[in-house]
């Protein structure tokens, strides 16, 4: 029979020391004495490969994340700092002709690409736009023509701004909407996938402030769209196309499409002569590669109020079947064909039902 003892002191002996956890997860990464050849090796690797992946994780966060936050405060500074600058003698006197809206003498002194400012009242678009010799020139440029991913918000290259006053009968404003939320990324919230959501939004904020260097004018919101920009997708809207118009069929029928595709019917009415204001961005949340959401509002004529009433808002509603591009109904409306137009006519003076669409030239 074994002596108890001598049992009790084996086991002792036989026992091991419980090691530290994170002794052990450091000596299971870094070569350690002891450690063969291979090993040593393959922990040199890892190490290498972790440290690579580090570096490339804070490289990618840097750079969509925390560099455009930077490009966005550092731009917005500096455009806070134009605006709160009084502009001087100097800057007055280089204005056009006949220019009014000398508050932004300074933004013109700084930049002669400058051509107007927009505002949407309670948003965060609040921005100089410019134009360029086209329409790439300020995509990836701020406002002092500096390369910037976010851009600036500019005029399509086309438009007039003339101190006559003549202007394109539609005057088209370009930006991103990037995640820095700045430029035009309040636009998308007249767009969501949630449309209710995008109702009570266009409720809010029904109206378009754009002023040029010639004129101060507000614009009343009649039309939000998902437009497909490839025919891949369907039939093609060619809104930026759509400057000018030779007669009125071709303005109605302009009309009268931006009606056939809004999520929303606003009640506004066009009569032909009345002046457009578009804001167009991309749309993401569909999925689709390519689309843009785009707004249209109708310039406040001589006289007309700005203010939509209580009565006026209540009657914004959806749009019970807007026509959307081929693709898009089939990835949300189960490939179920237009049913056709529910607004009324008398929105557009003079409009006849069966005008026919006076298409624009192809690109």
């Amino acid at each position: 029979m074994p002596d108890y003892k001598s049992v009790v002191v084996t086991a002792k002996k036989k026992k091991k020391k419980k090691q530290n956890p994170f002794l052990s997860f450091v000596q299971g990464i870094i070569p350690w004495k002891g450690d063969s050849t291979g090993e040593i090796i393959r922990k040199i690797v890892f190490l290498v490969s972790m440290i690579a992946l580090c570096v490339a994780v804070v490289i990618i966060v840097d750079t969509y994340v925390f560099k455009p936050q930077r490009d966005r405060q550092e731009y917005n500074n500096n455009i806070l700092e134009l605006y709160n600058k009084e502009p001087t003698k100097e800057d007055i006197e280089a204005l056009p002709e006949k220019a009014i809206n000398v508050e932004y003498a300074t933004f013109y002194g700084e930049n002669p690409d400058f051509v107007g400012w927009i505002t949407i009242k309670d948003t965060n678009i609040n921005y100089p736009v410019v134009q360029g010799k086209d329409n790439d020139q300020y995509l990836y440029a701020d406002f002092r023509g500096n390369y910037n991913k976010n851009g600036t918000i500019f005029a399509d290259y086309e438009n007039r701004f003339k101190s006559n006053g003549d202007m394109s009968a539609n005057t088209i404003l370009y930006g991103h909407n990037l995640r820095t939320e700045n430029y035009f990324t309040d636009v998308t919230e007249y767009r969501r996938i949630d449309l209710n959501k995008s109702l009570e939004f266009l409720k809010a904020h029904p109206v378009i402030e754009f002023n040029t260097l010639f004129e101060k004018a507000k614009y009343k919101i009649f039309s939000v769209m998902i437009l497909n920009t490839t025919e891949d997708y369907g039939d093609v809207f060619r809104y930026t196309q759509m400057l000018d118009f030779s007669s009125k069929a071709q303005f109605n029928n302009f009309a009268a499409e931006c009606l056939d595709r809004s999520d929303f019917f606003t009640g506004v009415d066009i009569k032909y002569g009345d002046e457009f204001l578009t804001l167009s961005t991309c749309e993401f949340e569909s999925m689709l590669y390519d689309m843009r959401i785009v707004v249209v509002a109708r310039k406040v004529r001589d006289g007309e109020s700005s203010h939509f009433t209580e009565e006026e808002l209540e009657k914004f509603v959806r749009n019970p079947d807007p026509k959307y591009c081929e693709v898009y109904r089939d990835n949300w409306f189960y490939g179920t064909p237009w049913s056709g137009r529910y607004w009324d006519p008398a929105w557009i003076d003079g409009f006849e039902k069966d005008e026919t669409f006076q298409p624009w030239p192809e690109e």
